[in-house]
This record gives structure tokens, C-alpha cells and sequence, in this order.
């Protein structure tokens, strides 16, 4: 057996050598045996047994730094399922790229074309090629790929053209140019607004609260969190497709055009626990945590991360579908984007676990502070309930002469009611979680 890059190569895979790997779980792995399938020339089916479930996983067999492996497994008949348009492998030059997304091979084509090439050695149900298939503008999704199965096992990219928001953002807060960081933010935003128009176009589905919360239980249960938070979401909070890895990383800016780098499930998403459609907004607090780690990183206050957060949100909420930035979609009282914040940071805990990282004190933080917004959002209940008590009362008073004979006074009262169930309900309203 050998390395070549980051990928573990031969037929004799061992649970000591692919830990060594940047790319492999070793954290929650207990041992990986063959698995019995039908794989695509140049590949073996293992099935890695972690903590919690086992996942196919499929390593490569030969040189994946030379153009001749290539050449035997991008072709038609080859095995698996080969879709879109393949690259041009003949006169080429293959090398390994730096990716923190996994495996990443850079192809020039003979004709000088780049392409990227992502192998995904775990994947849940080839979120890649879905991604692809939306077709949306704003989106660099791929334009072919090989799948076994379902899942996706190579996905080819356009290069990426102009400069990760991320990096932008960085240089721009260091230089002290705040008001460039909330132009990059609201940017950011914005396109990630526009992709939601696609994807809402193409799927749109009632919301799905009991396996939403039933996910969220499995990660606190991985994560031995000791916060329980579960949300009774909101109809109007729709399901479609997401990003499923969105972050200020996937920004690209050129000028004045901006898109979404290339995306698929990978690996995290395929050792996590199963997913489904989620709502928009969960993409949003995907934001909000990318966020949350450049702040970290270059030392930003709280309050100005706050402003960023919002020029996030104000970018989105200026280019996505009314269905999705509407007060009821957002509600915080019912969800929002505040308990997608929360499966978001439940899942950096437990992708810390997985490559047997310490958690990060942010994420600490965040889970320490669950018990204070549920205590809020407790609080403001109790108004909604004094409110409803209110307003069902001025709705009665006028009716019952039995404690106040005088027409007058009961109307007097009944306007009371209900000035204090319309000043309740209004300050409800306003102690709900904003949405960034």
C-alpha cells in the first residue's frame, strides 16, 4: 500500500494507515472491512464501521497522480453511472490541488480548459449531481460526474473564477475598511438569495418539523450536548433544495459578478446523521457560522460581527423569494433561522469529534447560551398567552352586565383589553429572535 496526495491507496486498506489521512473521520472510526459491490474501474468498495452507523466508502486503486489512471476511469465503460459531459482526459495533465473538501485533482485538458475534479471517497445521496441538475446560473455546480449507486463518487468543475469572499472579507477587516466587510457581507447575501429563487422554483415542500427535530435529537445525542431545543416550525417555513455546505468559502467575487463555488455532499455530510430537505434559511445560518469563525480568527467585537451578520441577512433578504423572507417564515418564536444556528453548531461539534478535534470555544459558547434564548422565548410566551387572555376578555366584557351594570364602563373596559392585548402581542413580537 501507498500514498499518493491525500488518498490512501491498494487493495489492502487498514484502519491504522487511513488515519493517518486529513480527509478520514478517525475520531468515530472503528474499523473498515471489503464491502461485496459493484464498483467503477479503478476503485474498491469498503465499508467503514464508526461509532454511530457504517458508510460505503471507495478508495482507488493505482496512481491517481497519473493522467494513464485517468484515462481508465473517467472514459464510458468503465462501470457506475457516468452522466453530463466528461472532461477531455487525452494530452492532459493531472495534479493534486489543496482542498480542504477532500481529495481535489486539477485537469488541463490538451485544448488548455481547467477542470476541477472532487473524489468523494464517502457521500450520502449525491447531493452534487442534484445540485446540478437545478440548474441554476448562480451556482458552479458540476457538469458531470460518476456515481455508484446514488452517491457521487468524481464531480467535475469549471475553475472558479475571482476571489473567495471569505478571503476578501479578511483582507478588508484587517485593513480596517469595515464598511468594504458589509459591502462583501451584503454581496454574499444577495447571491445566496438568488440561488434560493432557483431552488425554490424547482422543489418546494411543507415543512418537514417532526424529522427536523428528530435529527437535531440524534446530533445532541452524538454530541452528549446538554441542550435540548426542538422547534415547532412554522407552515410557512418550506423545504427544498440547500447548499448543504454553505459558507463565505463558497463565495466567489469578480468584479461585479458573484457566485456559488462548486458543492456536493462530502464527506461530513455523509458521516452525519441522515439528512433531508431543509429550509432556506438553514443555508443562512450556514453564513452565520462561516461568519462566526473569521471573527474568531481576526479578533472582531461581537457588536461588529452583529453588523456583518446583518448585511448578511439584508443582502439575502433583498434578492430571495417573499416565501421564504416573509414574518411568518421567519418567525422566531417558531424556529427561525435561530434553530438552524444551532443544528449548524451542533454539527461543528460533532464534525470535531469526528476528526477527533477539540470542540472550538465559539461553538462552547453557543451551546452554553441555548438555556438563555429558551428562557426568552419562554418569557415571551407568557406574553402571547396574557395577550390572547386580553383580547378574548374584550371580546366578552361588553356582553355580561352581571359585574358591571353601566354599557359605558363595560366598553371602557373592553377597549382596555384590548389596547393591552395589542401592546402585548406587539412587544411579543418584538422579543422574538431576529433573524441574524
Amino acid at each position: 500500500m501507498r500514498k499518493v496526495g491525500e488518498v490512501v491507496m491498494g487493495s489492502q486498506a487498514s484502519l491504522e494507515e487511513l488515519r493517518g489521512e486529513a480527509w478520514f473521520p478517525a475520531g468515530i472510526a472503528q474499523s473498515v472491512e471489503p464491502a461485496a459491490s459493484q464498483v467503477p474501474e479503478g476503485f474498491e468498495s469498503w465499508r467503514l464501521h464508526t461509532r454511530f452507523d457504517s458508510v460505503m466508502m471507495f478508495l482507488p486503486t493505482g496512481d491517481v497522480e497519473s493522467i494513464d489512471w485517468w484515462k481508465r476511469v473517467i472514459p464510458v465503460g468503465g462501470g457506475g453511472k457516468r452522466w453530463g459531459d466528461p472532461p477531455n482526459v487525452e494530452g492532459g495533465k493531472i495534479e493534486s490541488i489543496s482542498s480542504l473538501s477532500g481529495p481535489t485533482f486539477l485537469l488541463t485538458e490538451k485544448s488548455g480548459r481547467k477542470v476541477i475534479i472532487r473524489l468523494l471517497l464517502l457521500d450520502e445521496k449525491g447531493h452534487g449531481r442534484t445540485l446540478s441538475e437545478l440548474g441554476s446560473e448562480h451556482l458552479n455546480s458540476a457538469f458531470g460526474g460518476l456515481q455508484v449507486g446514488k452517491q457521487d463518487l468524481l464531480l467535475f468543475f469549471r475553475q472558479d473564477e475571482g476571489q473567495r469572499a471569505d478571503e476578501l472579507l479578511s483582507a478588508a477587516l484587517r485593513d480596517g475598511d469595515f464598511d468594504e466587510g458589509r459591502k462583501i457581507c451584503g454581496r454574499v447575501g444577495q447571491v445566496l438569495g438568488r440561488f434560493h429563487i432557483d431552488s425554490l422554483n424547482k422543489k418546494s415542500l411543507p415543512n418537514d418539523e417532526r424529522k427536523w427535530n428528530a435529527r437535531l435529537k440524534s446530533l445532541e445525542d452524538r454530541v452528549l450536548s446538554n441542550t435540548l431545543w426542538r422547534a415547532p416550525h412554522s407552515y410557512n417555513t418550506l423545504a427544498t433544495i440547500t447548499h448543504r455546505n454553505f459558507g463565505l468559502q463558497a463565495v466567489y467575487i469578480d468584479g461585479d459578478d458573484a457566485g456559488i463555488t462548486c458543492c456536493h455532499d462530502g464527506i461530513p455530510n455523509a458521516i452525519l446523521p441522515a439528512s433531508r430537505d431543509y429550509p432556506v434559511i438553514r443555508d443562512l445560518a450556514a453564513a452565520y457560522r462561516s461568519l462566526a469563525v473569521l471573527c474568531d480568527e481576526l479578533g472582531v467585537s461581537s457588536g461588529d460581527e452583529l453588523t456583518l451578520r446583518k448585511a448578511v441577512f439584508d443582502g439575502w433578504n433583498s434578492t430571495a423569494p417573499e416565501s421564504a423572507t416573509s414574518s411568518r417564515a421567519l418567525d422566531g418564536h417558531k424556529g427561525g433561522v435561530a434553530i438552524w444556528e444551532y443544528e449548524q453548531v451542533l454539527e461543528e461539534a460533532a464534525i470535531s469529534q469526528a476528526w477527533d478535534r477539540p470542540v472550538e470555544q465559539r461553538t462552547k459558547w453557543w451551546l452554553g447560551h441555548v438555556s438563555r434564548i429558551q428562557a426568552e422565548m419562554y418569557r415571551s410566551k407568557t406574553l402571547s398567552a396574557v395577550s390572547l387572555i386580553c383580547a378574548v376578555g374584550a371580546l366578552f366584557v361588553p356582553l355580561t352586565s352581571q359585574w358591571m351594570a353601566s354599557l359605558s364602563d363595560r366598553l371602557l373596559l373592553a377597549a382596555a383589553l384590548a389596547g393591552a392585548a395589542i401592546g402585548l402581542r406587539w412587544l411579543y413580537r418584538r422579543r422574538a429572535p431576529p433573524p441574524y
